[in-house]
């Protein structure tokens, strides 16, 4: 009888052991496999600075950039371009110029939890430029001579760093080809410029001021793993 009571003691404890742990493996069988840590890089092109300057707009910018795909949620990312301004004042002979090198670090963050092609971002950058630019006014009058003695300022150097917030979404074209675009909100940080005042125009930032908004429509070329998820259940 204590043999039986004993018997029946032990089964009991092993169910009792046995539930958690069989529920504890279904847990893991039911949860989403998560994707490799390294699923690939890219490069991608800007298509909306030479539509800016084909369409003779203000100021234009030529961008290319590279990033690192971590389980397709997290992307660091590299962004290098050429800003340029050419603009001549609207109520006076004054002239505007800049050509300069920019670049922005940071990282997109994916919240589509779906491995199917479509991804939706957001994202935040620091900036910097360091440039040049010259401005004239043929028509300037002495503030204390007076008459007309013009005013060449050619040469003068600044810089800016700033952040940037954004959101985006892209999506797959064919292959390993996808079409993407950001909406970018941008805050100066600091701005080193010369004793005739600020610059109309900073290469990667746009027009100058405290804030200000941008844009990028990208082509991205990405190479990396594919991920289905039905295949790793398995």
């Amino acid at each position: 009888m204590r043999i039986s009571r004993f018997s029946f003691a032990l089964v009991g404890i092993s169910l009792l052991l046995a539930s958690p742990m069989r529920a504890q493996d279904e847990g893991e069988r039911g949860k989403a496999p998560k994707a490799p840590l390294l699923m690939g890089v890219a490069v991608q092109v800007d298509l909306a600075g030479p539509v800016m300057k084909a369409l003779n707009t203000k100021f234009d910018q030529l961008e290319c950039g590279a990033r690192i795909n971590f389980r397709d949620k997290y992307f660091p990312l590299v962004e290098l371009g050429v800003g340029e301004c050419e603009r001549d004042g609207e109520q006076n002979a004054n002239h505007f110029k800049t050509r300069a090198p920019y670049f922005r670090v940071g990282m997109d963050y994916n919240f589509n939890k779906k491995h199917n092609g479509n991804r939706f971002f957001a994202g935040l950058r620091y900036g910097f430029s360091g440039y040049t630019y010259d401005f004239t006014n043929v028509d300037f009058q002495d503030p204390v001579y007076g008459g007309n003695t013009g005013l060449d300022l050619s040469g003068q150097k600044a810089n800016m760093h700033w952040a940037e917030v954004s959101v985006g979404c892209e999506t797959k074209l064919w292959s390993f080809i996808r079409l993407g675009w950001t909406l970018r909100f941008k805050a100066r940080i600091s701005e080193k410029d010369t004793p005739y005042g600020s610059p109309y125009y900073v290469p990667g930032f746009g027009k100058n001021g405290s804030t200000t908004w941008g844009g990028t429509c990208n082509l991205i070329f990405d190479i990396g793993k594919k991920f289905n998820t039905q295949e790793t259940k398995k």
